[in-house]
């Protein structure tokens, strides 16, 4: 069998090549790739390159190794051990033994094509389209996690903010109005803050103020936006840090921040224990959700789909089989 897949050759370069895929390896299964999205962190393997195929966000088809051919699957990044005490209570997300994700330390879902180990792969049920459970990974099940942990530190939300409207802030934005929690959204791009309004939120006002939420959302990772988060969050309210970047995390040194008791979340992706309520979520708005962000394309298109996403013409671009007319037609 041979099979199509994407380099990252840095400074923005991608190629592909043609390669004769081996036998799978023990424990391993092997996957028809039928749709990976492009996220956010993908950005920092465009410039910096990367040694292994890239993309993290995969769903598809079961066509040889461990699992029964034919089974619809999304890939869980953690290649989690399954061994130690938090994997054994289903807290894979916080495996003590964690080394590898996919799609950043082996090969990933940018490519006709991939293998993964068979815990790895989480069956699709078979009234949710690929296309919608492909965002039960970061967008819905990443979202969901940080706001499940975050209303532990609460008696209740009067309303929280999300500060950025990339995809992960559009999937915080759909989730927290599947939990009935009232949603502010601030982001400097127009478009991307219409689309978190016919999710259910409400365009931010001024933002200049102290002690205005409960909970603030910092999606983006820019420090102006930490520095938002920072600043407007009530006394004894909580931040949740989800955006990512290569700057350090910094807490304001400021007789303001030094008096402001509140609880600060960083969460990682999500557990396995989660993955029935993550469904649930989907099918409330996982479709509605998928027609407002998704941009599908074709494997050879990817060059096209990072430059206008990284331009911000394309929320969620993904990366469909070729035999795929539409992402909504990836349903089986």
């Amino acid at each position: 069998m041979t099979s199509m897949r994407a380099r990252f050759q840095g400074n923005g370069e991608i190629t592909f090549e043609k390669v004769t895929l081996g036998d799978v390896a023990e424990g391993d299964v092997r996957l028809r790739v039928d749709v990976c999205a492009l996220c956010g962190s993908d950005k920092r393997l465009l410039q910096s390159g990367s040694t292994v195929v890239p993309g993290h966000e995969i769903g598809g088809t079961v066509v040889g190794g461990a699992l029964p051919e034919g089974t619809r699957g999304i890939v869980y990044i953690p290649v989690f051990c399954g061994t130690c005490v938090r994997c054994a209570a289903g807290r894979t997300n916080q495996c003590l033994h964690l080394s590898q994700l996919v799609g950043w330390q082996r090969d990933g879902g940018f490519a006709e094509h991939v293998d993964v180990p068979a815990r790895c792969v989480l069956p699709v049920p078979d009234d949710i389209p690929l296309s919608v459970a492909v965002l039960g990974l970061d967008t819905v099940g990443t979202a969901a996690h940080a706001l499940r942990l975050a209303l532990r530190t609460q008696d209740s939300v009067d309303r929280a903010l999300v500060v950025g409207a990339g995809p992960l802030g559009l999937g915080v934005v759909a989730v927290a109005r599947a939990m009935g929690i009232a949603v502010d959204a601030f982001d400097p791009n127009p478009a991307r803050l219409d689309a978190a309004a016919a999710l259910g939120a409400t365009p931010a006002g001024d933002l200049s103020a102290e002690n205005l939420y409960d909970m603030v959302v910092e999606v983006s990772g820019a420090n102006a936006a930490r520095e938002t988060a920072q600043r407007v969050v009530r006394p004894g309210g909580t931040v949740v840090a989800l955006g990512e970047s290569n700057e350090p995390y910094t807490m304001p040194a400021t007789p303001r921040w030094r008096r402001t008791d509140c609880y600060t979340v960083r969460s990682f992706y999500f557990p396995v224990n989660e993955v029935e309520a993550n469904w649930d979520l989907l099918r409330v708005m996982g479709a509605s959700l998928r027609d407002l962000i998704v941009k599908p394309l074709t494997l050879p298109e990817l060059p096209e789909a990072f430059a206008r996403f990284v331009a911000g013409d394309y929320v969620k671009p993904c990366i469909v089989s070729a035999d795929a007319h539409s992402v909504s037609e990836v349903t089986r």
